[in-house]
């Protein structure tokens, strides 16, 4: 397995995302072009940290679900900057 898609497949979000990419495509995650999973990575953290997406993952970073789901969302976003510093 290609690191970059090792490396996506450890983040819970994008990994739920790009599994559902997989399967309205028809294919592999494994066969998902590296700037299309860096895409995806990018997408995810906006959907985090854009209040205009009103989204529950931003509701679960500002601690609206709770304290673990906003620990759970920390660490989402700092994964996901990560990813998308290294692969981008």
């Amino acid at each position: 397995m290609r690191a970059v898609v090792k490396a996506a497949m450890s983040i819970d979000e994008l990994a739920y995302t790009l599994e559902n990419i997989s399967t309205d495509q028809r294919i592999a995650v494994e066969l998902l072009p590296d700037s299309e999973i860096v895409s995806e990575a990018k997408y995810v953290l906006d959907l985090f940290v854009n209040p205009s997406q009103a989204h529950i993952n931003h509701e679960a970073l500002l601690g609206d679900e709770g304290p673990e789901q906003r620990t759970w969302a920390r660490k989402q976003v700092k994964q996901l900057k990560a990813f998308i510093k290294k692969y981008q």
